[in-house]
Formats: C-alpha cells, sequence, structure tokens
C-alpha cells in the first residue's frame, strides 16, 4: 500500500488552485509542465527566387508567398510566345484550368522538374524570378540578364535548327530485320 498526499492552495473567492504538491511515500512528485511551442516565424526574402537544379525547382519563401499554392495545388510550367521570344510561365493547375496537371509541391518547396523540361529551361538560365503575366500566372524572368544574341530562346533560332537538322540513321542497311522478343539479347 502506497501513502499519497495532495496538498494545493485554494482560494474561495476566485475558485483559484495553485502551489499542487504531491508527495508519494514520502518523495514529492514535481508537476511536469509543458510550454506551446512558439510559432514558426516565415521570414521572406526581398525577391522571390527560383533555382533550378538537376532534377527539380527550388522555390524560396517569397516566391511561395506570390504563387500562393494550396496543398492540393501542382505547379505548371508553360511556354508563350512574346514577339520572336518563347519565355516560360508558372502558375497552379487551376491557374491554366487544367485541375490534375502539372507536378506537386514538397513541403520543402521543391517541385519535380526531370528530363528534356529541365533541360531545355537551363539553356535560359539556373536562377529566375517572379514577373507579372496574368492573375496567378506569373513570368519566369531569368536572373542574367542576357541578351537576344545570348542564350535566349529565339523562336526564329529553333525553326532554323530544326530544319538544319539532318536526321540520324539507326541502321547502316535497309534490309529490315525481326527481332524475336524471346530470344533477343545484348
Amino acid at each position: 500500500m502506497k501513502q499519497v498526499i495532495v496538498t494545493f492552495n485554494f482560494d474561495p473567492e476566485t475558485d483559484l488552485v495553485s502551489d499542487v504538491k504531491c508527495t508519494v511515500d514520502g518523495i514529492e512528485k514535481k508537476k511536469k509542465t509543458t510550454t506551446r511551442k512558439k510559432d514558426v516565424v516565415v521570414e521572406l526574402e526581398d525577391e522571390a527566387l527560383i533555382t533550378l537544379e538537376t532534377n527539380k525547382l527550388c522555390f524560396n519563401n517569397k516566391a511561395m508567398s506570390i504563387l500562393n499554392p494550396d496543398a492540393s495545388d501542382r505547379l505548371v510550367i508553360k511556354w508563350i510566345q512574346e514577339g520572336n521570344v518563347m519565355l516560360p510561365i508558372i502558375g497552379t493547375d487551376l491557374a491554366f484550368g487544367e485541375e490534375g496537371s502539372g507536378n506537386k509541391l514538397t513541403k520543402s518547396n521543391t517541385m519535380a522538374y526531370k528530363g528534356k523540361a529541365n533541360t531545355v529551361l537551363a539553356e535560359l538560365d539556373k536562377e529566375f524570378t517572379l514577373g507579372d503575366y496574368k492573375e496567378g500566372i506569373y513570368k519566369l524572368v531569368p536572373k542574367t540578364e542576357r541578351t537576344s544574341a545570348g542564350k535566349t530562346i529565339e523562336l526564329k533560332n529553333i525553326i532554323k535548327q530544326a530544319e538544319e537538322t539532318e536526321p540520324v540513321l539507326l541502321v547502316d542497311t535497309d534490309e529490315v530485320t525481326e527481332i524475336d522478343p524471346l530470344t533477343f539479347t545484348l
């Protein structure tokens, strides 16, 4: 059998209980107190910055506050033509009216952006800021200023490059070879 003694101060006018002490078999047990965690303060940078990495886009807090995506939103990057220049634009799937398209954001403010799309965007720059375009849709403006003679993607150059590209032959002969999938080995 254990002996438990609970002592406290009680103010009958205010119904306030204070100085609670609990003693079990002569040993005083201290009340554990919990404190509420402080709200996390998100510091906004001076400039909205989007950084292109090998397989993803990284958004700083300012860019996220401007894009303002909900947890269920996806981000979409498209290309528009302004004069002879092709420019990337970004917005949520709902802003483009294409619910379910695009890529999801992670909790660490990154988005998967792989393959050819990554390579084409990398030709412009690795860091971008956000410029106004339409409500909920923004231009990805290269951070490094480039001239039209530089690496800016111009529509005329893309068409010219496509016309000048020779197709690559995968085989040296015109002979048709059938491949049996059951016996095919490398």
